[in-house]
């Protein structure tokens, strides 16, 4: 009998001992064949005592693994790409050997930089390597992860974590989640070792005059330029860390965790953030934040735009962090049984991190009905997802009837929603807060309903987006150009037509030149004060002309009212110059200016009208380059308002540049669609017979609503 006891109590320790945390075990039973190597990991590690905190990394690694998986996989036929990576880096180490961060970019070096690459491409054009295979599927990390793998990458952030100035200071479980995940990005196709991504990098960004983030930057950007150029090969998929390096086939997405991995690897605390919604663009972004040992964010965003300008334009709603490790206080894990939560928030492995960019409030709104679900969530404005989209998550207090919010935004237009299977349902009113003016005033909480829901009237509108900031500056400052007419090519006798005295608007207008006789050669000169013509759309309109001269008809100044149809009656008896077509000047056929689409601007400083003959000019009629957000004729529009869903209140062909909706309710949100052209709309308010556009002019944001932070492009 105490044979088979002692038997016993041996079998019972040896499976106490071999047993690993719930989570880890939850995550082999998934890993198939795979479940050796991963276990591998682990004993590697539970050997020695020594390697305790590196069993509890393994441990994290693996208990949350389980989250993630890849939608492709990038297979390389041979090791050719990484034997042409080997050479290109050792001669980019050889060009930069010495090289300090404020030289880099100096005309000299650029120059040498250059004759380089020009060589490196013309070897890789002519023993070209073959291009990763990109496999599509289902590939769980808890299946396709060697130990080999995992062990070298744990030990890379291990030693990173030890000896870099910029992690050392991290708590275990801060550099759990900053330092030590192989993934950047949740679902994310594709991840890299750290080992890897270090030994490419390290040796650059080493050579740093000062350790700075500014210049770890700047030299992350100058090797991966440089090695892009010299291979220049036509890889269009993503493959990992080596869209860094091949073609042209990245996005920010892939910017985001090809550099996250390299800091992350380096020793530098990196997390990606993304926001699904801006305040007015479209799209969603992809962006880095870094974190120093002062606890002072930094921002790494290689895609911006001119709208950053403008810091409504360019801000978001709300920011999310992707995490490695699944948490509690995520959608997906609060939701209810069988509740459906939105397609972004399906996934354990988010963060809201709102709060570190704006200044935020709590709020609590009454829930008039009873629900089954756990989670509410306010919906802001977006145009490319049927007008709607989520912002931030709430909870459900099913006792006091309410539902409570944590990080709602001031000024922010918002639409408070739950769920049930694929619709998305409204529970309150639309709303936005007020953020207080002074330390001693309390925000306002504004509901947006129809006083008078049955009262329906008529809508005059010109624009379906307010005009943009940073075109109306760029607008100001053509004041000063001048037009000017000659009969030599070299303008040595020109004459000058006329001058930009005041703000030209955003679309066509007319200016009547002071001097009206023939001339061959007819331009616009940009002013002194800003070089740069800045012309969207340009003609000079002729009514003496004859069958052969083969003019074409003059594009109509903008009508705005009903009033002004019929002002432009003369325009028929006018036709518009075109550029002489001879093989000198075939270029300017594709010139911005003569484009009939205003959003291409002329970057010249002079554009310059040839003509075969000379010719009288009566009337110049320009635009400056803008976005044709006005009504544009031809297009078709649908007007829609908010009553507890977008609904129709017509559907209308632009005749002139504004659109007249009759018998449509009043006191509503508005949001009118261009079904023919362009991305940009916002929501307006129509007051005393004008469109009153969110974010510019109402529910205007404040400076103070903003954290700053310092911004790398």
């Amino acid at each position: 009998m105490k044979p088979i006891l002692y038997t016993t109590l041996i079998c019972t320790l040896i499976l106490a001992c071999t047993r690993y945390p719930a989570g880890v075990e939850e995550t082999l039973s998934q890993a198939g064949k795979n479940r050796g190597e991963l276990e591998k990991v682990l004993r590697h590690y539970r050997q020695h005592p020594e390697d305790s905190l590196k069993y509890q990394a393994a441990c994290f690694l693996i208990d949350n693994m389980k989250w993630h998986l890849s939608t492709e996989q990038a297979i390389f036929p041979d090791s050719s790409i990484y034997e042409w990576h080997a050479r290109f880096d050792s001669l980019y180490k050889d060009m930069t050997k010495g090289i300090r961060d404020t030289a880099l970019n100096t005309r000299k070096n650029a120059e040498k930089f250059w004759e380089n690459y020009t060589v490196a491409r013309k070897l890789v054009n002519a023993i070209p390597p073959d291009t990763p295979v990109i496999v599509k599927g289902i590939f769980p990390d808890p299946q396709h992860i060697s130990s080999g793998f995992l062990i070298s990458h744990i030990e890379n952030a291990f030693h990173v974590w030890t000896n870099s100035p910029h992690a050392s200071y991290l708590s275990f479980e801060q550099f759990k989640e900053m330092i030590l995940p192989y993934r950047a990005i949740t679902g994310y196709p594709f991840y890299e070792n750290g080992k890897r991504a270090n030994d490419i990098f390290s040796k650059y960004l080493n050579m740093s005059d000062e350790k700075t983030y500014n210049r770890f930057i700047n030299r992350y950007s100058h090797y991966t330029y440089a090695i892009r150029y010299m291979f220049y090969l036509p890889q269009k998929q993503h493959v990992g860390l080596y869209d860094l390096f091949l073609g042209s086939k990245y996005d920010c997405i892939s910017i985001a965790d090809n550099f996250c991995t390299v800091f992350r690897a380096y020793g530098i605390p990196t997390a990606v953030d993304c926001n699904i919604s801006f305040r007015e663009r479209t799209g969603r972004h992809f962006h880095c934040t870094l974190l120093d040992s002062a606890g002072k964010r930094y921002k790494y965003n290689q895609i911006t735009s001119r709208d950053t300008l403008h810091q409504s334009a360019s801000s978001s709603i709300s920011y999310f962090r992707n995490t490695f490790a699944a948490r509690a206080d995520s959608p997906f894990m609060l939701k209810a049984k069988d509740e459906v939560v939105p397609d972004y928030f399906d996934t354990p492995c988010i963060k809201e991190v709102t709060d570190e960019n704006y200044r935020t409030t709590r709020i609590e709104i009454p829930l008039n009905r009873t629900i089954s679900n756990n989670l509410v969530y306010l919906y802001t404005f977006n145009n490319l997802t049927g007008g709607l989209v989520p912002a931030t998550w709430g909870s459900v207090n099913h006792q006091q009837k309410e539902t409570n919010f944590q990080n709602v935004v001031y000024n922010v237009l918002y639409f408070p929603v739950y769920l049930k299977g694929d619709s998305v349902i409204p529970y309150a009113d639309p709303f936005y807060i007020s953020s207080p003016d002074t330390l001693y005033t309390s925000p306002t909480f504004t509901t947006l309903r129809a006083e008078q829901p049955e009262k329906r009237g008529k809508l005059l509108l010109l624009r379906k987006f307010p005009e943009k900031k940073y075109l109306q500056q760029q607008a100001r400052f053509m004041i000063g150009g001048r037009f000017e007419g000659a009969n030599r090519e070299d303008f040595k006798d020109s004459v000058l037509l006329a001058t930009i005295e005041t703000t030209p608007i955003l679309n066509l207008q007319e200016i009547i030149p002071k001097v009206c006789r023939p001339f061959r050669y007819y331009r616009y000169v940009a002013p002194d004060t800003w070089p740069i013509s800045n012309m969207g759309f340009l003609e000079f309109l002729t009514d003496e002309y004859t069958p052969q001269d083969s003019l074409q008809a003059v594009i109509p100044l903008p009508v705005f009212t009903p009033e002004d149809i019929d002002k432009n009656r003369d325009d028929k008896t006018y036709r518009r110059l075109h550029p002489d077509d001879s093989i000198k000047y075939y270029y300017l056929r594709n010139h911005p200016a003569y484009n009939p689409i205003m959003q291409y601007s002329s970057y010249a400083g002079k554009d310059l009208m040839p003509l075969k003959r000379p010719m009288k000019v009566k009337k110049i009629r320009f635009a400056p380059a803008n976005a044709e957000n006005h009504i544009v004729v031809g297009h078709s529009y649908v007007l829609m308002y908010w009553d507890n869903a977008w609904k129709k209140a017509g559907t209308r062909i632009a005749r002139y540049n504004f659109l007249e909706f009759d018998n449509v309710p009043l006191g509503r949100i508005y949001w009118l669609r261009d079904l023919t052209a362009g991305k940009e709309e916002l929501p307006f308010f129509y007051k005393n017979g004008k469109q009153l556009f969110i974010y510019h002019d109402t529910i205007v944001p404040r400076p103070a609503e903003f954290y700053d932070f310092e911004n790398h492009y």
